[in-house]
């Protein structure tokens, strides 16, 4: 972990204990605990793997993106209102920020672009979309149906999964294809799934009233290419890495296969009518999951890739 990322862990431990001692703990606490997880560690972490440093919205994106963080998790202690959004304003000017860097990174490649490039670059923008639902939750406007959890949660969900995982499946696809060049075709399609899934995902959930059967296609429109990835990588990739890496990506891509998997189990329970897994339950069962197996086991494996990667180059120059 870089340095900016043991701040950050230290932030939110900070911020998770004065939770604990300071308000009473329901699903929207922990949805909260969650989102400054990635605010304060996994989006550093995201960002180092796709550093430029002399893109000026990459400098600007890395001067403002841990004030902006803590100030985001003063708001959550604020009740909703006018205060709320302006201390949650600075975060989302962060997510512009990055997504700034995303599309001048798009302009800068799009004639010569790679599958691996669109995922970074749409990843980077997608983000922005979730410092928006930041500013919707706070400002504690009604928003269609969407009941408060709901709207913090479709924020997360543009942070988690519409950022942090195309970005990671990015490097560790690139990877995945130097061991198994055959699939290439394969993996072209789970990406291309993959960057349609948040955006359709958010459709569906707001269509998920009238058109329950809209919100389960589009969660196995997102679920099923990531879980053919996960066992695309548990056969080809993890076996030929470092025994280090191995477990973090074997972490990583078990713990992928049971979240997405409860994803798709809450789906068809909302289709039938049912509850299997209830908001609640989703949280710990895939948010956890998702948040400290899949996301940050998998950076955590990414990073370690990068820096063996660079270690060997430096050791055949010399």
């Amino acid at each position: 972990m870089k340095t900016s990322s043991f701040a950050g862990l230290f932030l939110w431990v900070a911020f998770v204990v004065t939770k604990l001692l300071t308000t009473p703990i329901d699903t929207l606490q922990y949805v909260m605990m969650l989102l400054m997880f990635a605010y304060l560690v996994l989006v550093p972490l995201t960002l180092n793997l796709v550093s430029q440093r002399k893109n000026s919205f990459y400098r600007y994106t890395t001067w403002t993106q841990l004030p902006s963080a803590v100030l985001a998790g003063v708001s959550f202690f604020i009740e909703q209102g006018t205060l709320a959004v302006l201390l949650a304003v600075p975060w989302f000017l962060t997510t512009i920020l990055i997504a700034l860097y995303g599309f001048s990174r798009l302009l800068q490649t799009w004639k010569r672009s790679t599958i691996f490039e669109v995922l970074i670059q749409l990843g980077l923008m997608y983000i922005s979309i979730g410092g928006l639902w930041l500013i919707l939750h706070r400002s504690g406007i009604q928003i269609l149906h969407f009941s408060d959890v709901i709207v913090l949660l479709t924020s997360i969900h543009f942070h988690y999964a519409a950022f942090i995982t195309p970005i990671t499946m990015a490097f560790i696809g690139k990877m995945l294809l130097k061991k198994a060049p055959s699939i290439q075709p394969w993996f072209k399609t789970i990406a291309i799934f993959v960057l349609l899934g948040p955006p359709f995902i958010a459709v569906g959930i707001t269509l998920s009233d009238s058109l329950p059967v809209l919100e389960f296609i589009s969660v196995i429109e997102f679920v099923t290419p990531l879980i053919v990835f996960s066992i695309l990588c548990l056969v080809y990739l993890v076996p030929t890495l470092d025994y280090s890496v191995q477990m973090l990506l074997s972490i990583s891509f078990a713990s992928l296969l049971f979240s997405m998997s409860s994803a798709m189990i809450y789906g068809f329970a909302h289709v039938n009518e049912t509850v299997i897994l209830g908001i609640p339950l989703m949280v710990f069962f895939h948010g956890f999951v998702n948040t400290f197996g899949f996301s940050l086991f998998g950076l955590l494996g990414v990073t370690a890739m990068q820096e063996t990667k660079a270690l060997k180059k430096t050791s055949l120059s010399t």
